[in-house]
């Protein structure tokens, strides 16, 4: 597999850098922000184990990690997704080094490393690494130079192993679109965690003062611990459940999706935008005509005025320019009153739903689900009644 920008297969290592001891090159990163050190840590030294294979580079060792978190625990249907956002994250954390960049000089050697000015700063990371060492030598020093290098190289495997596990768990937080960050204050210290979406401002502060005992953000392993309570008492977000028997005169609020909640419905309404826009061939012509920057805008412009209660089919075909024969067959509310055949949108939105893990389970959650396996049944049946798509 290709390695990512500014880090690059091993390479002819320079000599000035070949035989510093890895806490010396490591010190020259952190003290200088020397980015020929940067470079020799990746390209040139195999400091990494997996699985007692032979020594690997950081970014192949990395590679090992993401390919072991793809297949196992974090098995998902998006799991690839996660490992690899877990992958680019820890290459950040040991790979970014703020600053200007070198310019590639007529007939000089082009840096390995192209840093990107944004992100986490790899000096950091190092620096916690020379923090390490130093704690580990000053309660057993080691006997000599070999010794040490092993060490320290175990000392940042396990570093390195952290940093992306940590990774894994932020990028398993960011896939699920029913959470968000918080950085809760707590003795002039901040503790950034993750809580559901449906938790709310002043609720949020108030919830962790409660159910977090002693919050220290300086005892090691804290942000771990307090997120691990949120998890565990969060776990679904505390959706509140929709009674499946209320029911209302507008057509608009017997749909499935109608009082889902401000985010499941926000979420949901971004996915469909983004798939009957990137899918516009296969729309209806006169829906094809509008163009795909416009039926992104009509997909989200329906869910909008369905979470605010204020869904007119007229209104919204004659805003966009649809007639309403055409606005019916596409997003009409009344086909829950009637024997019609669904609507294209609500069709594909129950279909969205129903493969998509974390919208089936605030479905279910929100008391929805009855409904949106009864829009897949009926659209099974007027596809096996060979409906006209016209």
């Amino acid at each position: 597999m290709k390695p990512p920008e500014g880090v690059k297969r091993p390479t002819t290592s320079d000599s000035r850098y070949r035989n510093l001891s890895l806490m010396k090159l490591v010190k020259k990163i952190v003290d200088k922000s020397d980015r020929r050190a940067l470079q020799e840590f990746h390209n040139s030294r195999t400091l990494f184990h997996y699985n007692g294979g032979p020594p690997l580079h950081f970014i192949d060792y990395l590679n090992e990690l993401r390919e072991s978190a793809a297949k196992r625990v974090w098995s998902a249907p998006h799991a690839l997704q996660v490992a690899e956002k877990a992958y680019d994250l820890t290459i950040d954390k040991f790979n970014n080094l703020p600053g200007k960049k070198r310019s590639s000089r007529k007939g000089g050697r082009k840096p390995a490393c192209n840093m990107k000015p944004q992100g986490i700063d790899c000096r950091l990371n190092f620096m916690a690494f020379l923090k390490k060492i130093d704690d580990s030598f000053t309660t057993e020093p080691p006997q000599n130079q070999i010794e040490e290098e092993a060490r320290a190289a175990m000392i940042l495997q396990g570093l390195v192993s952290r940093h992306f596990y940590r990774s894994l768990l932020d990028a398993l937080r960011k896939a699920n679109p029913f959470r968000s960050r918080y950085n809760w204050r707590v003795r002039g210290k901040t503790i950034c965690v993750w809580l559901p979406v449906s938790l709310e401002g002043r609720k949020r502060r108030e919830w962790l003062a409660k159910e977090i005992d002693d919050p220290d953000p300086r005892r090691p392993g804290e942000t771990e611990r307090i997120q691990s309570i949120i998890d565990r008492e969060l776990v679904r977000g505390r959706f509140v459940p929709i009674d499946p028997d209320t029911h209302h005169s507008s057509g608009a609020s017997l749909l499935p999706w109608s009082h889902s909640g401000g985010t499941f419905g926000g979420s949901l309404a971004q996915a469909i935008a983004d798939e009957k826009a990137r899918n516009i061939h296969m729309q209806r012509p006169c829906i094809r005509a509008l163009g795909d920057k416009a039926l992104r805008q009509l997909v989200l412009r329906i869910f909008k005025d369905l979470r605010c209660d204020e869904y007119e089919d007229g209104k919204v075909a004659r805003d966009f320019g649809l007639s309403k024969a055409t606005f019916s067959r596409f997003a009409g509310s009344k086909w829950l009153l009637s024997e019609s055949g669904i609507p294209d949108l609500w069709k594909n939105a129950a279909e969205v739903i129903s493969t998509n893990p974390t919208f089936k389970e605030v479905a279910i959650d929100t008391g929805s689900w009855k409904q949106v396996e009864s829009a897949l049944q009926r659209s099974t049946l007027q596809a096996g009644e060979g409906a006209i798509d016209v």
